[in-house]
């Protein structure tokens, strides 16, 4: 009782509760005053996120303050001011600071030693959670025992869906797109088949292939059975090889329908790198994590089909000049990969917001 007195008194007053630093494998870490076990361990992985940063945390603050939730925020060696922001404004939060780009996986799995909750929610420091929303989605999952991660649906500004449940890359169904036989299927099935932007339902999907990363919440147990995210997977790729990971060992992966995250997605990534290199990076995460679950093979194969998908929408009369202009950067990145270039850009672990 102490302990939370004395941090809601630090709070009212504007001064910071006093920190304990600890050294610990990978990095350096400020801890903020341990209260009691919580429910849920919030991480947010930062690298240039100033901009975002406030938002982000101020949103997830009463949580914390409640003790439904801890805070721990990861900082990727980032050469703004994003650590002193936490270290001087968020004194709920540990500050792990770490001496080098660990990419996001690698700054995920930094935090995983001091996450106490009952579920360990991964936070992109751009996404704004609505008043109330992390103790609506601890409920969720207490009342979904058989998910073992989630994510609840994420919006832009604007309110338009993201549409997180998804479906991974396939061979099969970009031939169905392709040759427009999906079209012929009710819209139910076709629903159920593609998930994504064919999702017709605005409700609870129970079993999806893989959540983004940006706010996924899974299971204590699950990180435990699955393992942590895998940091040879790069950026765009290292969320869907864990969501299959976590289905191996039993678990479904699910999406909270009823509640709507705010997301500014790829802004970040756009900013740092451009339109090319971030379509660049993506796909080259996408299909690490292919190969990673289907093999060298079928990735390959896949990478075919793909091609020839954004070939033929590259030149569809029916589309928007601005939908030409994008599947022909993405036929750009693909005729690279099947000349046998590698698409494996120059730090390839360097954070940014999805």
């Amino acid at each position: 009782m102490w302990a939370l007195r004395h941090l809601l008194s630090s709070v009212v007053e504007g001064t910071s509760p006093r920190r304990s630093a600890c050294l610990s494998q990978g990095g350096y870490c400020e801890r903020a005053p341990i209260v009691r076990r919580p429910g849920l361990s919030a991480t947010v992985v930062v690298y240039n996120s100033d901009d975002y940063l406030r938002r982000c945390l101020s949103s997830i603050r009463d949580a914390v303050l409640e003790g439904l939730a801890e805070l721990i925020v990861v900082d990727n060696a980032s050469p703004d001011q994003s650590a002193r922001i936490v270290r001087e404004e968020f004194p709920e939060a540990t500050l792990v600071r770490s001496e080098v780009n660990r990419g996001f996986a690698g700054g995920c799995n930094l935090a995983w030693p001091r996450v106490r909750g009952r579920y360990w929610f991964l936070l992109n420091p751009d996404v704004v959670v609505p008043r109330g929303g992390l103790r609506q989605l601890v409920e969720w999952m207490d009342a979904h025992p058989e998910i073992g991660a989630a994510s609840p649906e994420l919006v832009d500004r604007h309110g338009n869906l993201a549409c997180v449940g998804r479906r991974f890359q396939s061979v099969s169904r970009t031939l169905l797109e392709i040759s427009r036989v999906h079209l012929l299927l009710p819209a139910r099935v076709r629903s159920e088949i593609f998930l994504g932007s064919y999702r017709r339902s605005q409700g609870d999907h129970l079993d999806v292939d893989f959540v983004p990363g940006a706010a996924m919440i899974v299971r204590r147990e699950a990180v435990e059975a699955a393992g942590l995210l895998s940091e040879s997977v790069p950026m765009y790729g290292e969320d869907t090889e864990w969501c299959w990971r976590i289905r191996r060992a039993g678990w479904r992966i699910g999406v909270c329908g009823a509640l709507r995250f705010q997301h500014d997605e790829g802004q970040s990534a756009i900013r740092t790198w451009g339109e090319m290199e971030r379509t660049t990076r993506m796909w080259h995460g996408i299909y690490a994590s292919c190969a990673r679950m289907r093999g060298a093979a079928y990735c390959r194969l896949l990478i075919v089909a793909n091609a020839l998908a954004f070939a033929i929408e590259a030149h569809h009369p029916r589309r928007t000049r601005e939908e030409r202009a994008q599947s022909r950067r993405h036929l750009c990145v693909h005729t690279t990969l099947l000349r046998g270039r590698s698409l494996a850009p120059p730090g390839t672990r360097t954070t940014v917001m999805r």
